[in-house]
């Protein structure tokens, strides 16, 4: 299980959970933060790279929205926060 963070002032965690799927076999994650007053947000999900390796893809909402990837959650979010840091003063 992941460390429990709090997002940055004017950030709020939407959603956060692992789902079963039955079709890959296996347990996949997401995780979603909304601006509180905007209509911004960004979003972990796990992908497969071109290796066959899972991966955890952020992505803000907008165009030329990725934020990059990362191999586990803690690091997924941490390029979250990073994101959501610098965007609290451009608000």
């Amino acid at each position: 299980m992941t460390s429990e963070r709090t997002p940055p002032t004017g950030w709020v965690l939407d959603t956060e959970q692992t789902t079963h799927d039955e079709l890959m076999g296996r347990d996949y994650t997401t995780v979603l933060y909304r601006q509180e007053h905007t209509r911004d947000a960004v979003y972990i999900n796990e992908v497969i790279d071109g290796e066959n390796v899972w991966k955890y893809a952020v992505h803000r909402s907008g165009r030329d929205g990725d934020l990059g990837t990362a191999a586990d959650l803690e690091a997924a979010k941490e390029i979250a926060f990073a994101f959501m840091d610098n965007s609290v003063g451009s608000v």
